[in-house]
C-alpha cells in the first residue's frame, strides 16, 4: 500500500533522452532502402547497411528505455519497481521479451497514473503498440517499425517530461512570510 511518504518524489538528476533522435535512424533506414532500389545497389551491401542502421536504432531505443527508468528511480528515491538495467536486460531474453514488452510499460503507466500528475494510457496499449512496431520492423519494413517504436517513445517521454515539470513545480520553497503583508510587496517598493 502506498503511504504519503512513498508517493513523495524528488526532481530527477538525469534528463530525459532525446527520443526524437531515433527518427534519424528511421529516416536513414528508409533513405537507404530507397537508394538501394533506385540505384540498384548490390543486395549484400544493402542488407548489411540496413542491418547496421536497424541495430543502431534498436540500441538507441534501449538507451531511451534505460533513461526512462533511471529517471523514475531517481524521482521515486529508489521505490520504482523496475531497475534501469533490468528494463534493458530483459529485452534481450528470448521469448520473455514478448512478455517484458508489456510489463515495463504497464509498470511505468501505473506508476505515473498513481501519482495523479499526468494521465498515461494503459501500459498494455503501449506494449501492444511496441509489439506491433517490432513485428513491423521484422516482417514488413524496418524503417516503419522504428518510426512506430520511437513514436511510442515520444509519447512516454512527453508524459515523463510533464511529470518532471510538475514535480519540480511542487518542490518550490514557500514564499517568505512577509511577502503578502502590506508594505512588503513589489508594488510598495517604489516610494
Amino acid at each position: 500500500m502506498n503511504t504519503p511518504d512513498s508517493l513523495e518524489e524528488v526532481p530527477a538528476k538525469s534528463s530525459p533522452a532525446w527520443v526524437w533522435l531515433g527518427f534519424i535512424f528511421a529516416a536513414a533506414f528508409l533513405f537507404q532502402e530507397t537508394l538501394a532500389v533506385l540505384l540498384e545497389f548490390e543486395e549484400a551491401v544493402t542488407n548489411l547497411t540496413l542491418i547496421l542502421i536497424g541495430l543502431a536504432g534498436w540500441i538507441y531505443w534501449l538507451f531511451c528505455v534505460f533513461r526512462f527508468h533511471k529517471i523514475l528511480i531517481e524521482m521515486s528515491r529508489n521505490q520504482y519497481p523496475v531497475g534501469a538495467g533490468e528494463a534493458v536486460g530483459k529485452h534481450l531474453i528470448p521469448f520473455y521479451n514478448f512478455v517484458w514488452i508489456f510489463r515495463w510499460p504497464t509498470h511505468l503507466s501505473d506508476y505515473l497514473n498513481q501519482r495523479g500528475r499526468v494521465h498515461v494510457v494503459s501500459g498494455k496499449l503501449l506494449g501492444l503498440l511496441l509489439l506491433l512496431s517490432a513485428l513491423t520492423a521484422r516482417f514488413v519494413d524496418g524503417g516503419v517499425g522504428l518510426i512506430g517504436m520511437f513514436a511510442v517513445g515520444m509519447y512516454i517521454s512527453a508524459k515523463l517530461r510533464r511529470h518532471i515539470q510538475l514535480v519540480k513545480g511542487e518542490r518550490l520553497p514557500p514564499p517568505p512570510p512577509n511577502w503578502r503583508s502590506e508594505g512588503a510587496g513589489p508594488a510598495n517598493l517604489t516610494n
